[in-house]
Parts: C-alpha cells; sequence; structure tokens
C-alpha cells in the first residue's frame, strides 16, 4: 500500500514538475527614473505565463531576498522591490522565479545555512536599471543669482571708471 502511494506522489510531482517547466514566461520590468521626488529607486518585473496549469504562487530572489509575487490577474505575477538610491547600482539585477516546491528548497537551504545553487529556477529574467536623474548639478537660482553678482561688479567696475 505504501509503494503505490509513494508512486503515485512521485507520478503527481512529476506531472506537476513537467506542467511547471512546460511554461513560458515573458518579463517585462520598470525601474523608476527619477530621484528628485522619492527617495528609494522602485523595481518592478512583471511576469506572464503561458501554460496550462499555471503555478498558484509565484515566488522571487533577488541577490539574497527572497519576495513573493503578486498575483496581478490570470497567469500575470508581479514582482517589485525597493531599494535606498545609494545602495542602487546601475546595472542588470537577476531575477530567479521559483513555484512553491522551489521556494521551500529555497528557504530550507537559507535557513540550514547552505547554497542554494542546487535549486533550480522555474525562469530567471534581468531587470535593467540605468540609474535615476538626480537632479541638475547647479539649481538655476543659484546660477541667476551669481550670474547678476557679476553683472553687477561689471556695472559698478564700469561706472567708476567712467566717473572718474
Amino acid at each position: 500500500m505504501t509503494t503505490t502511494h509513494c508512486i503515485l506522489v512521485a507520478l503527481s510531482l512529476c506531472a506537476v514538475a513537467s506542467s511547471v517547466a512546460g511554461c513560458k514566461y515573458a518579463v517585462e520590468s520598470y525601474t523608476t527614473s527619477d530621484a528628485m521626488i522619492v527617495n528609494e529607486a522602485a523595481f518592478i518585473a512583471q511576469v506572464s505565463a503561458e501554460c496550462e496549469d499555471s503555478p498558484s504562487n509565484l515566488y522571487a530572489e533577488v541577490e539574497g531576498r527572497l519576495l513573493v509575487a503578486a498575483n496581478a490577474g490570470p497567469n500575470k505575477y508581479q514582482v517589485s522591490w525597493l531599494d535606498d538610491f545609494k545602495k542602487a547600482r546601475r546595472g542588470d539585477y537577476y531575477v530567479k522565479f521559483y513555484d512553491e516546491a522551489g521556494y521551500g528548497q529555497l528557504r530550507k537551504l537559507l535557513r540550514d545555512g547552505e547554497s542554494i545553487s542546487s535549486v533550480t529556477p522555474v525562469h530567471s529574467a534581468y531587470v535593467r536599471y540605468p540609474g535615476a536623474y538626480k537632479g541638475v548639478w547647479v539649481n538655476s537660482e543659484f546660477l541667476a543669482a551669481i550670474v547678476s553678482m557679476v553683472v553687477l561688479y561689471f556695472a559698478y567696475t564700469f561706472k567708476s571708471k567712467i566717473v572718474s
């Protein structure tokens, strides 16, 4: 009885793994481009899964941080995280996506302090962060004050030369 039970469980796990592995994923990413208004850079990865039996929950790992993907509709998931502008680096962020089984293995390995390289993600993608606009180097008010002082200096020196 237990042997057949184990075989049925193994076959069902293989069926689930093959259906999730057969999915086609498409990832669109968005990042903060203006650092003048906000204090943190926002990163968003929107994932679309095309398969018959899409995973009910999707999880992500970005540079050691585990994130839960929000369900954004049928076969659509969204992963987002924030970084301080001082810590956020320009370039590509490698995002690995996991189903529930992979996420469970990942948490166990991290809890035990082991390497997570043995866990295979269902999909991975890059989120490109080109950096954020932090404003002009010189404010226009400061530049106007400097220009007006220079004009005042030349006007005063020109007036003193004419008077003398």
